[in-house]
């Protein structure tokens, strides 16, 4: 069985939270880091195209050069010429494979931005400025954005982690809150419901004896079923608000032998409602690991269901089988039958179905709710099936257990 879903599902929202901040910042971070790279990149760059452009179309015959371009000149008859200072590398440079206009050329391991002007004579003029230092500065800009972004995130995650704590941390009181007002209000109202149901059956047994008219006896009998009705909607309350704090472990149960007794005990109930109850078995091993009381009233609610869906005359079955591993225990009805589009919604608490049965003390809305959350600390599942006016079938599957409880079995 699983243990407390609540701390998983804040732990969850804790991440959920952590998660979505630093997702804000990390785009934040890529988008801001991208503008500055590419803003400061594109500025360097055309600033270089209009150095080298300037300084080319300015070029004398004798190539005069400033501000770190370096000139070269190709002479309609082949030979080159070269402004003072040029690296001897650059003279390396086929300046005919060059295009007119802006381009680039590298030679000796360095990255230029060139600039090539046709002259009328046939002569080409080339302006070379060195770009390298400014690549690698960018390469360096570069490492540095990722390196800031990273811990940026990293930051941001231990934010997000810290104000998840806190955003959560009221609802994890509430949960707490709610959880102790629902355990704490069905404990105190056990007792005046206990005190209120004695008297009533008192009353009702007085009557039976002789005293009173019929009207009177009828009305004590649904005072009596009306009790039973209100103390078992308190053990359900206690039930739901004590599911998610039970021990993780369990003994084994009898899965055949609980169909059995809740077969037993309802069959009074569906004689009544001129309803036929059977029970099937399986063959092998039909045993779980569970808290028995839990898987009892589970089962007891399929039943009770059922017996609610099911005119006069009708069958209830409980069937309990083995597969894969698993240990199925199904109540199958020949009622009413249920819209397999509706099932979720039938399990969310205080939903209604459609009802056949004027059984007196029909509970309605916790059960199914209730069905589902004992088999979810169980490890199991709850299966609907049916088609209206076809009956349903419920199915409680859980996990199938051993026989021998073993050493770390609860007693």
């Amino acid at each position: 069985m699983t243990g407390d879903p609540e701390p998983r599902l804040l732990r969850r929202a804790t991440a959920a939270i952590a998660g979505q901040v630093a997702a804000a910042v990390a785009a934040t971070v890529v988008l801001v880091s991208a503008l500055a790279f590419s803003l400061t990149i594109r500025a360097e760059h055309l600033a270089e195209e209009r150095t080298v452009r300037s300084v080319t179309l300015a070029a004398g015959p004798d190539l005069v050069t400033a501000d770190g371009v370096v000139l070269l000149r190709r002479a309609a008859g082949g030979s080159v010429a070269a402004s003072a200072g040029a690296p001897p590398a650059a003279l390396g440079i086929d300046v005919t494979r060059l295009r007119s206009g802006r381009g680039n050329a590298s030679a000796g391991g360095r990255h230029y931005e060139a600039y090539a002007v046709d002259g009328p004579d046939g002569s080409r003029t080339v302006g070379l400025l060195d770009v390298t230092a400014r690549e690698e500065s960018g390469e360096r800009l570069v490492r540095s954005l990722l390196i800031a972004g990273l811990a940026g995130i990293g930051a941001a995650a231990a934010l997000g982690a810290v104000l998840g704590r806190r955003a959560v941390r009221p609802l994890a009181r509430a949960l707490s809150l709610q959880r102790r007002f629902v355990a704490d209000a069905s404990h105190e109202l056990r007792t005046p419901l206990a005190v209120l149901r004695t008297r009533a059956e008192l009353l009702q047994r007085r009557l039976d004896r002789g005293a009173g008219d019929e009207r009177t006896r009828a009305d004590a009998a649904e005072l009596v079923a009306d009790t039973r009705a209100l103390g078992e909607v308190v053990e359900d309350l206690l039930l739901s608000a004590e599911l998610p704090h039970r021990p993780a472990r369990g003994v084994p149960v009898d899965a055949a032998g609980l169909a059995r007794e809740v077969t037993a005990s309802v069959e009074p109930y569906a004689a009544a409602q001129d309803v036929t109850l059977r029970t099937e078995i399986g063959a092998g091993a039909l045993v779980v690991t569970g808290v028995r009381s839990s898987l009892r009233r589970a089962l007891a609610a399929l039943v009770d269901n059922a017996l609610g869906h099911v005119s006069a005359g009708g069958t209830v079955t409980v069937a309990v089988s083995r597969a894969d591993g698993r240990v199925c225990l199904a109540v199958v009805d020949d009622g009413v039958g249920l819209d397999p589009g509706r099932a979720e919604a039938l399990l969310a608490r205080f939903a209604r179905g459609d009802e056949v049965s004027d059984r007196p003390g029909r509970r309605f809305g916790l059960g199914l709710a209730l069905v589902r959350e004992v088999l979810q600390a169980h490890g199991g599942d709850l299966r609907i099936e049916g088609s209206p006016g076809d009956g349903a079938r419920f199915t409680m599957v859980l996990p199938a257990g051993r026989a021998d409880p073993g050493p770390s079995a609860l007693v």
